[in-house]
C-alpha cells in the first residue's frame, strides 16, 4: 500500500493508538450516568475526536446486539459541518434539529403512532425553518431567528415540550425498544467558532430532557473564538466568562489522552504498511518516539502526512536507483535521518529551510543567526533579560544553540517550541554519532531528498547546497583566514572593527609560539593534496572557521575570535588532560574557565531517560572578552604540551575519557539492572563527572 487515508478510525477497527482504557472507561460512564448529560470531547483538529466517537458507538451497539429482543441505547450521528454546506447558519442549526427529531420518531417501531406524533413535532419546525430559509443573512434574519429560538419564545418552548412528551411517551410503549438516547455531534471544530457555539446553545436549550445523552467532538479553544463577539478577546480578566459558558453547556469535559498515545508503534505499524524499511525490526521505537514528541507531536491527522511524504520520497529514491519493484530502504541511519527531515519539515518548516541552506548545524553561529533575522530578534524589550536566562539552560548553551534561540524568537509559535526544537536536534548528534556515515552527510541526503515534499514561499524550495558544501573551507595563513572569516561572515558589515586589537593579538601569539621551537608547526595547504601525517612537522595548523592545531594527525586545541553581545571575544578549544581527571580547567591567575562541549543532563532515574549526550570529551572550550583577559604564552604552552602528552603517551592516552567510554556509561545508565555495579558506576560518573561545577582549579 502506498498513501495513508486521512479518515477517521473505523468503528470496530483496531485501536492503534492504544486508548482503548480512555473508551471503554467513556462507553462505561454513559452506560451508568444519570440524564440528561453533555459530554464534551474536547482536541485539536486532527488529534482523533472521530475515531474515539466510531469506537463508543461500536461499543454501544455490540451493547444492544447482546439482547435481541431490547436495545438499550438509540444512537443518533449528526455531521454538524455537512449540515452547515451551501446553506446559512440559521439553516444549518434548524437542519440538525430536523435530523434528530426525524431519528428519534424513527425510535418507535409502530410507524402510524410515529407518523402521528412526527407530523404535529414538523409543523413547529416547517414554520421555524420556512422563516430561516426565506431571510437574507443581515441584521433582520439574524434578529427574527434569534426570536424563534430565544428562551422566551413560544415556538422553542413547545418544541422542547414535544421533545420531552415524545421521548417519555415512547419509553412508556411497548413497542419500544430504546432505553438511553445518545447523540453524537461531530465536527463542530470545522465551522465557523460563533456557529459552532450557536449550535451548542440551542441542542443545549432544546435537548435538555430524560434520557438524553449527548457526546460533543469540539475543542474548548473554538468555544472561545465564538464568544470574541459577546466577551471579547480572552484576558486573564474575563477568562472565567469563557469557562462559566462551556460550564454550563459540557457537563462532562474529556481531553483527547495525546500524551498517552502509544505514537511508536503507530508510526512503526504505518511505516510498514508503506514498506519504508526492509528491516523493520531494526528500527528504533523509542528514537521515534522522541522525534516525533519534539516536533509534530501526537496529532494523527500530521502523522499519516508524515507518512504519506515518506512515501513519496520513497518511490522517488526508488526510481532514481532503478528499483521498479517497490524496493524499501535498505540502511537503517539513512531511513531515520529521512524521517527526522521529514518531521521537522512538517513541524518547522523554517528551521527545515535552515538546515537546507545550512546542513552542518554544529556550525550555526551568531552572524548565520543575523542573516537570518536581521537582528529584528533585539529589538524586543525583553530580549537581553530572555536570552541571557536561555543561555543558561542546556537546551542553548552552545553557539549553534544561541543560533537556533535567535532565530525561532521573532515568531511567539517557535520561540515557545525552541527547546524542543534544541532537543531535537541534539537528538541527531546524539544517536547518530556512531553511524558509519558522518550525521552531517546523512542529514545533507536527506535533504536533497526531502525537498520534493517542502512547503516554501521561498524562491526555489527545492534548492539545496551542492553535496559536500557544509565541509570545512581551509585557506592557507593567518591573512588568508582572517580575510574569508570576515567577508563570510559578514563582519565587515556587522562589525566593522572586528577583530578588536586585543583579539588578534592573542590569536596572532598562540600562531607564533606553535611556529617557534620547539613546536615548528607548519601551515595546512589544502592545494597540496597532503594528509595531515604526510607533513614534516608533528604540530599543523588547519585554517577554517577556527585555527585548529594538530599533533600526529589529532586535533588538540583550536583557537578563533567571535563575536558576543557585540564585543570581540576569543574562543579557545583544548584536549582533555588526564593528569587533572581530564577535567575542564579553571586557570585562576588568568580567570579562563573551560567548560565540556556537551553534557548529558536531565537523569531520571525512574524512567532511565537521559536528554544530551556526552559527545566530544575529548576536548573542553572556553570563550573571554579579549578586552579584559588575555591568554598568556605560559598558559599557551601547557595547554599544547600536555595536550600532546596525551596523544603522545600510550599509559596517558588510556586515562582519557573518550566518547566511547562516555558513550558506555550512558548505556549502563538505560540498561543495566539499578543494584548492579555497572549502574551505579554510571550514575555517579554523569552526575559528577559532567556536573557543571566541577572543575580543577590550576594556578595559571
Amino acid at each position: 500500500m502506498v498513501g495513508i487515508v486521512d479518515q477517521a478510525l473505523p468503528q470496530g477497527e483496531k485501536d492503534n493508538l492504544k486508548i482503548s482504557s480512555y473508551k471503554d472507561a467513556l462507553v462505561d460512564f454513559i452506560k451508568r450516568t444519570d440524564t440528561p448529560m453533555t459530554i464534551g470531547v474536547q482536541g485539536e483538529w486532527g488529534s482523533g475526536k472521530t475515531s474515539l466517537l466510531n469506537q463508543i458507538w461500536a461499543d454501544l451497539e455490540s451493547s444492544n446486539k447482546d439482547d435481541d429482543s431490547v436495545d438499550d441505547f438509540k444512537q443518533i450521528w449528526i455531521n454538524s459541518w455537512e449540515h452547515s454546506l451551501l446553506c446559512s447558519p440559521e439553516e444549518c442549526l434548524m437542519k440538525i434539529i430536523n435530523e434528530i427529531i426525524s431519528e428519534l420518531l424513527d425510535s418507535d417501531t409502530d410507524k402510524k403512532r410515529s407518523d402521528k406524533i412526527k407530523n404535529g413535532v414538523n409543523n413547529i419546525m416547517k414554520g421555524a425553518l420556512r422563516i430561516g430559509s426565506s431571510l437574507a443573512v443581515g441584521s433582520a434574519g439574524v434578529q427574527a431567528v434569534d426570536e424563534i429560538f430565544s428562551e422566551g419564545s413560544n415556538s422553542i418552548k413547545e418544541l422542547r415540550e414535544q421533545l420531552k412528551n415524545l421521548v417519555a411517551e415512547i419509553k412508556t410503549l411497548d413497542t419500544n425498544r430504546f432505553g438511553k438516547i445518545i447523540i453524537y455531534v461531530d465536527d463542530l471544530d470545522r465551522i465557523e467558532p460563533k456557529d459552532a457555539v450557536s449550535i451548542l446553545e440551542l441542542l443545549k436549550n432544546i435537548f435538555n430532557i430524560q434520557d438524553c445523552v449527548f457526546v460533543l467532538a469540539i475543542d474548548y479553544e473554538v468555544v472561545v473564538k465564538g464568544l470574541i463577539g459577546k466577551f471579547g478577546e480572552p484576558t486573564p480578566e474575563n477568562d472565567w466568562e469563557f469557562r462559566a459558558f462551556f460550564d454550563k453547556i459540557i457537563q462532562l469535559p474529556f481531553s483527547m489522552p495525546m500524551g498517552n498515545y502509544d505514537i511508536a508503534n503507530y508510526v512503526k505499524d504505518l511505516l510498514d504498511q508503506i514498506n519504508f524499511y526492509s528491516g523493520k525490526e531494526d528500527l528504533d521505537l523509542e528514537l521515534i518516539q522522541k522525534l516525533v514528541t519534539k516536533s509534530i507531536g501526537g496529532n494523527p491527522r500530521s502523522i499519516k502526512r508524515l507518512i504519506n511524504s515518506l512515501a513519496l520520497i520513497k518511490i522517488l529514491n526508488d526510481k532514481e536507483d532503478g528499483d521498479v519493484t517497490d524496493g524499501s530502504l535498505k540502511d537503517v541511519d539513512e531511513a531515520m535521518i529521512m524521517f527526522a527531515m521529514v518531521c521537522l519539515q512538517i513541524a518547522f518548516p523554517e528551521i527545515y529551510q535552515l538546515f537546507a541552506n545550512n546542513p552542518n548545524y554544529e556550525k550555526w553561529n551568531e552572524d548565520l543567526a543575523y542573516k537570518e533575522t536581521q537582528g529584528i530578534e533585539e529589538s524586543d524589550k525583553n530580549w537581553k533579560k530572555n536570552f541571557e536566562q536561555a543561555i543558561k539552560n542546556e537546551n542553548f548553551n552552545d553557539p549553534w544553540e544561541q543560533c537556533l534561540f535567535r532565530v525561532c524568537y521573532p515568531n511567539p509559535r517557535r520561540r515557545a517550541k525552541a527547546g524542543d526544537i534544541s532537543e531535537f536536534i541534539n537528538i541527531l548528534g546524539e544517536e547518530f554519532k556512531d553511524s558509519k556515515k558522518d550525521v552531517v552527510e546523512l542529514i545533507e541526503s536527506a535533504l536533497v531528498k526531502t525537498a520534493v515534499c517542502s512547503v516554501s514561499s521561498k524562491e526555489n524550495p527545492n534548492s539545496r547546497p551542492p553535496k559536500g558544501s557544509y565541509k570545512p573551507h581551509y585557506v592557507t595563513g593567518y591573512d588568508a583566514w582572517l580575510k574569508n572569516k570576515i567577508e563570510k561572515e559578514n563582519y565587515d558589515k556587522r562589525f566593522p572593527d572586528f577583530p578588536s586589537e586585543a583579539c588578534e593579538n592573542t590569536i596572532k601569539t598562540y600562531i607564533k609560539i606553535l611556529k617557534a621551537e620547539p613546536y615548528n608547526a607548519l601551515d595546512f595547504d589544502s592545494s597540496l593534496k597532503k594528509k595531515i601525517q604526510e607533513y614534516e612537522s608533528d604540530y599543523v595548523l588547519k585554517y577554517s572557521g577556527a585555527i585548529a592545531v594538530y599533533y600526529k594527525g589529532t586535533k588538540i586545541g583550536c583557537i578563533s575570535g567571535i563575536v558576543k553581545n557585540k564585543e570581540s571575544y576569543v574562543y579557545v578549544e583544548t584536549h582533555a588532560i588526564p593528569e587533572y581527571k581530564c577535567l575542564p580547567l579553571k586557570l585562576t591567575k588568568s580567570k579562563i574557565e573551560f567548560r565540556h562541549m556537551r553534557i548529558p543532563h536531565s537523569l531520571d532515574e525512574q524512567t532511565r531517560k537521559i536528554s544530551g549526550n556526552g559527545s566530544v570529551t575529548n576536548l573542553k572550550k572556553t570563550e573571554f572578552p579579549a578586552s579584559s583577559i588575555s591568554l598568556s604564552e605560559e598558559v599557551i604552552r601547557f595547554l599544547i604540551d600536555k595536550s600532546a602528552e596525551a596523544i603522545n603517551d600510550p599509559e596517558i592516552a588510556k586515562q582519557v575519557i573518550t566518547e566511547k567510554k562516555a558513550k558506555q556509561y550512558i548505556e549502563n545508565f538505560k540498561t543495566k539492572r539499578s543494584d548492579s555495579k555497572e549502574y551505579s558506576e554510571a550514575v555517579n560518573f554523569l552526575k559528577t563527572y559532567f556536573d557543571p561545577s566541577n572543575k580543577i582549579d590550576i594556578d595559571l
